[in-house]
């Protein structure tokens, strides 16, 4: 699995390409704004989109899920319980101007424990609320060969010594923290923890050093 970091949109949301090298294909995570400069970037590296994933359903996650959506055919993934969020897709009007929004037109949903394919690379889905009610991580749990390369896509959950903000519609502090506890902290330290914003990080400095973990 490789994976490109983009900053995108007014918010700075990570967006990360993800990609098996041996065929091309590709997902890409959290299209939260800039939809032409992430199609350029899978340009570069002649991927073909398979599947856009959004991790939760605030506008800075999905902003351009539709635009990318309508240009490549590819379809939208969100977790079961954040499809309100696709069904009112402007309810944070006051954080970003939507006027340039492309409706996202069809979309499908996703549970614990599903996995979703891209190429020879799979990403098994867990349910990480807090930030959101159906917040969604991906856990990539490493090559077939065992080897140790495994990654965490974590959304808003988590990030380089910090959490996620709870004070939003849905929002929900202990929950948050139940999530990164039960769901983060169990997987191997060497796990590389890929956030919705800021750096990226790995499981065992977030269990040794963020202070909101103790």
């Amino acid at each position: 699995m490789e994976v490109i970091r983009l900053v995108v949109g007014p918010l700075r949301t990570n967006c990360y390409v993800v990609y098996d090298p041996e065929s091309g294909k590709c997902a890409v995570i959290d299209p939260g704004g800039d939809g032409e400069r992430i199609l350029e970037a899978l340009r570069e590296k002649d991927l073909s989109l398979e599947k856009i994933i959004c991790t939760h359903g605030h506008l800075d996650h999905i902003y351009d899920a539709g635009l990318l959506q309508k240009l490549t055919g590819a379809p939208v993934i969100i977790g079961e319980k954040e499809k309100v969020f696709l069904e009112k897709g402007k309810w944070m009007d006051d954080f970003m101007d939507t006027s340039s929004m492309v409706e996202i037109s069809d979309y499908s949903t996703v549970r614990e424990g599903d996995i979703i394919n891209v190429g020879n690379v799979r990403l098994h889905v867990i349910e990480t609320p807090g930030h959101t009610p159906g917040s969604i991580s991906l856990y990539y749990a490493g090559p077939a060969d065992g080897s140790s390369d495994r990654a965490l896509f974590s959304g808003d959950l988590i990030f380089r010594l910090s959490v996620g903000r709870t004070d939003l519609p849905g929002g929900d502090t202990s929950a948050l923290l139940e999530s990164i506890h039960r769901k983060v902290l169990t997987l191997p330290d060497d796990t590389v923890i890929y956030p919705g914003h800021n750096l990226t990080t790995t499981v065992g400095k977030e269990r040794l050093e963020n202070p909101f973990l103790t």
